[in-house]
């Protein structure tokens, strides 16, 4: 049974704990790299959707909160 769809927040080139992440040392020195970021994972743990970068934890927490709580949101097909 698949579970709720969650989000995980990172920073762009580091582990949890704050490292360097070995695989992310390409990163190193980058417009991005140190940066918040966001992934919106569905219950059956493929991802969804993903945020920009943003240059604090703070924003991007209040960006995830928006889009929580877009109930009844107005959706528009467009032109591509």
């Amino acid at each position: 049974m698949a579970g709720k769809p969650r989000f995980e927040v990172y920073r762009e080139g580091r582990r949890a704990g704050g490292q360097r992440s070995l695989s992310n040392d390409f990163l190193a020195g980058s417009a991005t790299d140190g940066q918040w970021r966001w992934r919106l994972v569905g219950g059956n743990g493929e991802p969804m959707a993903h945020g920009e970068s943003y240059p604090d934890k703070g924003s991007m927490l209040r960006t995830i909160d928006i889009i929580a709580n877009l109930d009844g949101a107005e959706i528009r097909e467009v032109d591509g």
